[in-house]
């Protein structure tokens, strides 16, 4: 009883069931409603919901059309929030754009307008203090080879981070 309901079954990617009922313009828009996305982010979705290459075209060229899709503010916007929150430095948030699909042209003259603006020391500084209170306790060797490889996770360079580590670790000079 519960499959004529159209409930109790999970219906796949490419059930023309599922893609009958709904309109692509609608579940993108349902899409970059929840937070913004890229192209590639937006084409990958309709994609796996089985819509054939030109509608999912066509839907990206109507959503650029409206504004409502534009690599280059998402890659502004994602580099100005994740390096003023501490969350990650340039190498970092290069490599996630990559991973969004953003062109390589749009993420450089993203990360032109952080460094502008951003102090990588001054970052790694406010995301090792956060990092410190778990550290504390520990043995000065671990919490300094713990925290170094936290910057690193968040793409700080290597200067920064040994930098950092000699500033907020006691017995961070042993590394010379």
């Amino acid at each position: 009883m519960a499959d004529e309901a159209g409930r109790g079954r999970r219906r796949t990617a490419g059930d023309p069931a599922k893609t009958a009922r709904s309109d692509p313009w609608q579940l993108a828009l349902k899409h970059i409603a929840v937070r913004a996305r890229t192209v590639h982010e937006v084409r990958r979705a309709l994609g796996r919901r089985g819509y054939a290459r030109p509608v999912v075209a066509a839907v990206i060229e109507r959503l650029r059309a409206a504004r409502y899709l534009d690599d280059a503010d998402f890659a502004r916007t994602w580099v100005s929030t994740r390096a003023r929150r501490g969350v990650a430095a340039p190498a970092r948030l290069a490599r996630e754009l990559r991973e969004k699909g953003v062109a390589e042209a749009e993420i450089a003259a993203a990360l032109r307008n952080l460094h502008e603006a951003w102090d990588p020391a001054e970052a790694a500084g406010q995301a090792a203090q956060r990092k410190l209170k778990s550290l504390q306790g520990l043995p000065a060797a671990v919490a300094r080879r713990r925290l170094a490889a936290f910057l690193d996770r968040r793409g700080f360079t290597a200067e920064v981070i040994l930098a950092t580590c000699r500033r907020f670790v006691a017995g961070a000079d042993a590394w010379e």
